[in-house]
């Protein structure tokens, strides 16, 4: 079923300040993305959400940053991980450094506490996806990957996870 239509920007057009407009087509539309989550099952929003898209550069982490920020607004606490091992950007979107993240933890090289970003928005943690490794999709099929939806879905109200495109890669339907 189809959540709802988010429309394109003009190029232009600055995201923030059309997330800030309440009366804008855009903010409006992911407003109404989220309503429509909260009605999608018989017990509310699922507790995760895999946001992904058929090709690169179709909107995948702008939707996962503005869902996250909208369910914040309602006094959620939201996990957003960035797990586009591929072509990752939320960090740059939240203006964060990327030198620690998701691929270092399902590397076990950190502990997960040293992967999560406490951000100025109440209730948004972030993972970003850290260095780029050489094999993402062996990376996003071990066990720590299903370990930290857990563990998110135990300590936060939502985990998004902001993926891969679908074509061409098996990144999205491991994550899936």
């Amino acid at each position: 079923p189809v959540l709802g239509v988010i429309p394109m920007l003009a190029k232009n057009a600055s995201m923030e300040a059309a997330l800030a407009d309440v009366r804008s087509a855009f903010s409006e539309a992911y407003r109404s993305v989220r309503t429509a989550l909260q009605f999608s099952t018989s017990h509310g929003v699922p507790r995760s959400l895999l946001v992904t898209s058929t090709s690169p550069g179709e909107g995948k982490s702008t939707a996962s940053l503005t869902l996250a920020r909208n369910f914040t607004e309602l006094g959620k606490r939201v996990l957003l991980i960035d797990a586009d091992m591929r072509k990752p950007s939320l960090h740059k979107k939240m203006a964060m450094e990327n030198a620690i993240g998701l691929s270092n933890y399902l590397a076990g090289a950190v502990p997960l506490t040293d992967a999560l970003r406490y951000t100025d928005i109440p209730g948004l943690t972030v993972i970003t996806t850290g260095p780029l490794p050489p094999n993402p999709a062996e990376l996003l099929h071990n066990d720590n990957m299903q370990i930290l939806i857990e563990h998110g879905v135990a300590l936060y109200d939502l985990v998004i996870i902001d993926g891969p495109p679908v074509m061409g890669l098996a990144d999205a339907p491991i994550l899936g």
